[in-house]
C-alpha cells in the first residue's frame, strides 16, 4: 500500500522492495482512534502480497468498526452487551474485572482467543488508542495491569494520541498519562537497564499539533478548495513513519555505516520509556547545512514532537536513506553534522546512525530517541485543563436574579384553566380552583412560593447510577477507574 502522503512507501511498493521487517509486531487497535490506526497497519504488505502486521480491532461499539477497510470482519472484536463506552474508561475496567462483572472472564477469553489466533508469529505488540475516549483509554489502562499479570508473552509498545481541548477527554488523557508514567517508574525498579522490558516503549502523538499543522497547510495552499482531513492524513503520516522506520533497515544496506534491524529492535524494546521518530526529506544538491536544518526541524517541529525532553533519552538511532549516487553522505563533514545535531538534542544518549542506499534522487533522514521521560505536552495539557475549569467556574458564578413578583401577581389574578371540569355546560358557572405546588398556582402559601423559587436556583441531585455488574455508587465515592489503578500498583 502506497499512501499518498509517503513517496517513500510508494516507491518501495511500486518496485516490490519490501521483503522483510526489522521487528515482527502485531497490532491491537482499541476504540475508534485505535481502530483506524490498526486499519492502516493492516493494509501494509510484503512484495508478495502477504500482510506484514496482523491486526485486531477491538471495541464496545460495533458502529465504530463498520467503515474499516483492511481488517476482516472476524478480526473486529466486539464484546456483547455494550454499545459504546461513552468516554468513560471505568466501564472498560469494570467489564474485565471478575470481582465486578460476572462476564469478565468470558471477555478475557474472547480477547485471548483472538490474540492466539492472530499473533502466533509476532515478537512484539503495538496497542493503539486515543487517550481521550472511553474504550481506548480504558483498554490501555487495563493493558498496563495485564502486563503485570504477564498476560502478554511479548513486549508491548503503546501508541497513544492526546486530545485537543475537550475537558472530559483531557481528564481521561491526564489520568492515563499519569498512570503510564507511574508504570514506567515501577518497571525501572524491577528491570536492569539492558533488559528487554515488558512495556518496551510509549509513542505519543498530539492531536492539537496535527490539527494546527494541517490547518496551516490548508491556508497556505494555492488551491484552498482541496479537502484536507487532518485526522485521516495525520493518522497516515504517523503510521507510515513508524512502518518506514521498521522496514528500511531490513531491506536496504550500506557500503559505509550499517544501521541494522537489531538496532531498531533495541530502541523499541530495551529502554521502556517514551519514544519518538522524526523524518525529513532532502533534495539535491546535498550539503551539511541543509542536513542539519532539516534534522533539527523534524526533531523540534515534526509530527512526533510533543515537547519531548530529548536530553533525557537513553538511546538514539536512525539513518539517512541516501541516493546511490550521493557519495557526499560518506564525507566526514556529513557524519560530523549528524553527530553534532544529535548531541545538541541528547548529549548523554548512546546510539548509532547509518546510511542505507536506494535508487531515488532524494534523501530521507530518520532520527529516533527512546527512553525519555514524560513529554512536556502532557504538563501543558494539564495546565490548559485547569484554565478551562477555572473559566467554567467563573461562568457558573455569574448568578442571575430574576424579580418574579410581577409575574406571580399576574398568575394569581388569572382565572383561565383549559382543563377545568364543569358539571353544567352553561354560562355563569363558577370556576374551579387549582391545587398548590407550582409557581403558576394562584393559591400558594409564602413558604411554598419560596420553596419553588429555591428549586429553580438549586438543581436536583441525580439518583445514584448503577455500575455494570455492581451495586449503585453513592455520591462522593471515588472513581472506580482510579481505585483500579491504585490497587494495580499494589500488586
Amino acid at each position: 500500500m502506497g499512501l499518498s502522503n509517503s513517496k517513500v512507501l510508494s516507491f518501495m511498493n511500486e518496485n516490490a522492495l519490501i521483503k522483510d521487517v526489522s521487528l515482527r509486531f502485531g497490532v491491537i487497535g482499541a476504540g475508534q482512534k485505535g481502530n483506524k490506526d490498526a486499519d492502516i497497519f493492516a493494509a501494509y504488505t510484503y512484495a508478495d502480497g502477504k500482510q506484514i502486521y496482523p491486526s485486531l480491532a477491538i471495541n464496545f461499539s460495533k458502529t465504530d468498526m463498520i467503515h474499516l477497510k483492511h481488517i476482516d470482519e472476524e478480526d473486529r472484536i466486539h464484546f456483547d452487551g455494550f454499545k459504546g463506552a461513552a468516554r468513560t474508561p471505568s466501564l472498560v475496567i469494570e467489564a474485565f474485572d471478575p470481582e465486578v462483572n460476572e462476564n469478565a472472564n468470558k471477555y478475557r477469553q474472547q480477547l485471548i482467543d483472538a490474540m492466539e489466533r492472530k499473533f502466533s508469529e509476532v515478537d512484539h505488540l503495538f496497542i493503539c488508542a486515543g487517550a481521550g475516549g472511553g474504550f481506548g483509554t480504558g483498554f490501555v489502562s487495563l493493558a498496563l495491569g495485564l502486563i503485570k499479570e504477564q498476560f502478554f508473552p511479548v513486549p508491548v509498545t503503546l501508541l497513544v494520541s492526546i486530545p485537543i481541548d475537550d475537558p472530559t477527554e483531557m481528564t481521561n488523557a491526564i489520568l492515563l498519562m499519569s498512570e503510564i508514567n507511574e508504570f514506567i517508574k515501577l518497571q525501572e525498579d524491577h528491570f536492569d537497564p539492558g533488559d528487554v522490558k515488558p512495556l518496551g516503549s510509549v509513542i505519543i502523538t498530539d492531536n492539537k499539533k496535527l490539527f494546527n499543522d494541517f490547518s496551516g497547510k490548508k491556508e497556505n495552499r494555492k488551491n484552498n478548495d482541496i479537502l484536507i482531513s487532518w485526522k485521516d492524513e495525520g493518522n497516515d503520516v504517523i503510521i507510515s513513519t513508524i512502518h518506514e522506520a521498521n522496514v528500511i533497515p531490513a531491506n536496504f544496506g550500506s557500503d559505509n555505516v550499517t544501521y541494522d534491524p537489531s538496532d531498531f529492535v533495541r530502541l523499541m524494546q530495551v529502554t521502556g520509556g517514551f519514544l519518538s521518530i522524526h523524518k525529513a526529506s532532502l533534495e539535491a544538491p546535498f550539503d551539511a547545512d541543509d542536513l542539519k536544518n532539516k534534522m533539527k526541524n523534524s526533531i523540534q517541529r515534526g509530527y512526533f514532537a510533543c515537547g519531548h525532553n530529548y536530553d533525557t533519552a537513553q538511546m538514539y538511532g536512525g539513518f539517512v536513506l541516501r541516493p546511490s549516487s550521493a557519495s557526499i553522505f560518506k564525507d566526514v563533514k556529513m557524519e560530523q553534522t549528524i553527530r553534532k545535531t544529535i548531541l545538541e538534542s541528547t548529549p548523554a544518549a548512546q546510539g548509532k546512525y547509518g546510511d542505507p542506499i536506494w535508487n531515488e534522487a532524494y534523501a530521507v533522514v530518520y532520527t529516533m530517541f527512546s527512553g525519555m521521560i514524560m513529554p512536556n505536552r502532557v504538563v501543558e495539557m494539564s495546565r490548559e485543563y485547569d484554565e478551562i475549569k477555572e473559566r467554567q467556574k467563573q461562568i457558573k458564578s455569574k448568578e442571575v436574579n430574576v424579580d418574579i413578583s410581577g409575574a406571580m401577581e399576574s398568575v394569581k389574578q388569572s382565572t383561565f384553566n383549559p382543563y377545568q371540569r364543569r358539571t353544567e355546560n352553561k354560562f355563569g358557572s363558577r370556576s374551579a380552583g387549582v391545587g398548590g405546588g407550582s409557581v403558576f398556582s394562584r393559591k400558594q402559601e409564602q413558604g411554598a412560593e419560596q420553596e419553588s423559587v429555591a428549586a429553580l436556583q438549586t438543581p436536583a441531585q441525580e439518583a445514584p447510577k448503577k455500575k455494570f455488574g455492581g451495586s449503585s455508587t453513592e455520591p462522593g465515592t471515588s472513581n472506580p477507574w482510579a481505585n483500579w489503578n491504585k490497587n494495580s500498583k499494589n500488586k
